[in-house]
């Protein structure tokens, strides 16, 4: 786990930056690294890297320069499937000096070229220079563990594993991008596929690769879900493949030469991972979980009974609203984009406390994705084209479920029609919606964000590549697809501040692919009992039929007891909503009035108005906030 950088200009011109101020775009990302610093310059090449020790301690320094002199890499993450990547390398006639996966990663490219991803398994962003034919490969894991940023400045492309380190090159020139920052404001979201909250400033997307030259590269995507479900998969084949599923991705992760900590939640997906880390690594295993300091808060009794359960080391970390805030504006500057969740801050705290004992976490992140744990947007696909059958005159049922089920829509939706997919998922999905915008931009801010039509046409492409599946798959792939993105990169974002190594086993890449081929039933139906299946997804979830993460509880059932196996989705436990009409109440109201950038972007009345009634902006007032504070500090508030 590490921080990597480069510019790259064209084979006969110069990067036209000074080695200080390479160094200084470096240093940026020493919390990512703090075990250690490289660079590397040749000709048309800058490389450098931070380096966070986890395998291999003595070895390893980056950037890692091929025998010959001719291939130079800078490389984060970790590859789990280093050993029999090895001992397939040796055979081609591969020679190892070193333990660490980076030497593994040059090896795998100077044997495959561009093709080395298909061979690699695990978390990655990475970047090789092949002097051979000056060319640039870059690349990035399949669903965006770890980050991978780019701009292009006079003639030079920069890559980089944080936006601060870009924003320190000294030809940079920073303006917002709004459309990224309206769909912020309706997701949480600090990206918009490639583009970031600053203009010309983009990213690698997760299973992408860049080939080529500073002035003329191609993108390509290396991996894609599988096609279909497979049918024939029953229930308890569903669950025995989980189950080997997670066991081998819990193992392989396992691996390093520094103590391996866990995110304990409390929730099914992190005591899943728990018990499995349990059944490989005996001995002491440190867990924590965290949230705020009010109340004993559902997390930490459930957490804490399956760290007895394991017999794991537990800690709470409990955090008070004004240590909140201090590192919530930390953060912002760190991060140098606005935080994307309230759980920013609790995770980077956990990771702080935890790096006080081990050097590699693990955490649940991606169950829900993968297994359908989010009840209502999962299932809400029915709602969708249901609603489509009975416009378009196939409804099925009897004119009785008819009339129920558009009184449900109504009630949930507040409508019984939708255009579209799109139009059907930010209905359901939106903090601030579109329609609210006019009434919050700035005239001359709306226009530029032209109603969110980029927002809109970039998710409704996302749901046309997978045209000719039921809204029910495609929901599930585009929550998986564009979803974990951000948890991931949240992920990445707070434990790297902390250094510490934050690993994934519900994302693992043949794991994702092995349960995208399980038929949605087994991960998510409408229980037996329920007397009207044909109800929206929220009223059946709110009379509690709708059957979530179905074949992750059957493994769970056989490995903990059952008040953790079956305790319900519930999110971390961050009062934000309460201490925003509390303990912040005034301070998060100076804040929206005495804000520069704020009233540039925004009306003024309209964030009067907010600030006049923050207990009915309800969490509203967190986006707005992030948005104010990180333009204030960007752009000269």
């Amino acid at each position: 786990m590490c921080g990597i950088l480069g510019i790259i200009a064209a084979p006969s011109a110069s990067v036209g930056v000074e080695q200080q101020q390479v160094i200084a775009m470096r240093d940026v990302m020493e919390s990512r690294g703090p075990d250690g610093a490289g660079l590397f310059e040749k000709k048309n090449v800058v490389l450098a890297h931070r380096r966070l020790a986890i395998r291999d301690l003595a070895a390893g320094r980056q950037p890692w320069i091929s025998e010959d002199g001719q291939c130079a890499l800078v490389y984060n993450g970790e590859i789990y499937n280093d050993v029999s990547l090895r001992t397939k390398l040796m055979g081609y006639g591969h020679r190892f000096r070193t333990r660490c996966d980076t030497e593994v990663v040059m090896a795998a490219y100077r044997q495959w070229g561009t093709e080395c991803v298909q061979h690699l398994r695990g978390m990655f962003a990475f970047g090789v220079y092949d002097f051979r034919n000056e060319r640039l490969f870059l690349a990035r894991d399949h669903f965006g563990v770890k980050p991978l940023f780019l701009t292009e400045l006079n003639g030079c492309l920069v890559f980089a594993s944080s936006i601060a380190a870009l924003l320190r090159h000294p030809q940079i020139v920073k303006a917002p991008n709004l459309p990224v920052i309206s769909h912020y404001l309706t997701t949480f979201r600090n990206t918009l596929g490639r583009d970031t909250v600053y203009q010309n400033i983009w990213q690698l997307m997760p299973g992408e690769c860049l080939t080529g030259r500073a002035d003329e590269y191609t993108i390509s995507r290396y991996w894609e879900y599988p096609q279909a479900e497979n049918r024939s998969i029953g229930f308890d084949d569903a669950q025995i493949q989980l189950q080997s599923g997670l066991r081998e991705s819990v193992g392989q992760m396992l691996a390093s030469d520094v103590p391996v900590g866990m995110f304990l939640s409390g929730g099914v997906d992190s005591s899943t991972i728990a018990c499995f880390m349990r059944e490989a690594k005996p001995g002491n295993i440190v867990a924590e979980c965290g949230g705020g300091d009010e109340g004993e808060a559902a997390d930490f009794q459930y957490a804490r009974r399956c760290a007895e359960h394991l017999e794991f080391e537990y800690r709470d970390v409990r955090v008070s609203p004004d240590e909140y805030f201090d590192d919530w504006q930390w953060l912002l500057e760190q991060y140098a984009t606005p935080v994307s969740t309230p759980s920013d801050v609790i995770i980077y705290r956990l990771a702080a406390s935890l790096k006080k004992s081990v050097g590699v976490v693990l955490g649940g992140e991606g169950a829900d994705e993968l297994l359908c744990g989010y009840a209502v947007q999962h299932w809400s696909g029915q709602d969708f084209d249901r609603q489509f059958s009975l416009a378009s005159g196939n409804w099925e049922q009897s004119a009785a479920a008819a009339r129920l089920f558009q009184t449900s829509l109504r009630k949930c939706y507040g409508r019984d029609r939708f255009e579209s997919l799109v139009d059907h998922y930010f209905t359901l999905n939106s903090l601030i919606p579109t329609s609210a915008k006019s009434s919050l931009f700035s005239n001359w801010a709306w226009n530029l964000v032209d109603q969110d039509r980029q927002m809109l046409d970039y998710y409704s492409n996302i749901f046309e590549e997978y045209e000719g599946e039921s809204a029910l798959r495609r929901y599930e792939l585009v929550l998986h697809r564009i979803n974990l993105e951000s948890l991931l990169s949240r992920l990445d974002s707070a434990t790297m501040l902390a250094g510490l190594e934050a690993r994934v086993p519900y994302a693992d890449h043949k794991l994702v692919e092995a349960m995208f081929r399980v038929p949605n039933v087994h991960k998510i139906c409408v229980g037996r009992d329920e007397q009207a299946p044909c109800l929206a997804a929220a009223e059946l979830e709110l009379r509690g039929s709708l059957q979530s993460k179905r074949v992750l509880r059957a493994v769970a059932e056989s490995h903990m007891p059952d008040m953790l196996a079956h305790r319900k989705k519930a999110s971390f436990p961050t009062p934000v909503q309460a201490w925003l009409t509390g303990p912040w109440k005034e301070r998060a109201g100076q804040i929206v009035v005495g804000s520069r950038f704020g009233r540039t972007l925004f009306r003024t009345e309209t964030l009067q108005e907010l600030t006049c009634h923050a207990k009915q902006a309800g969490m509203w007032m967190w986006p707005l906030l992030n948005v104010l504070i990180w333009g204030d500090k960007q752009f000269g508030g």
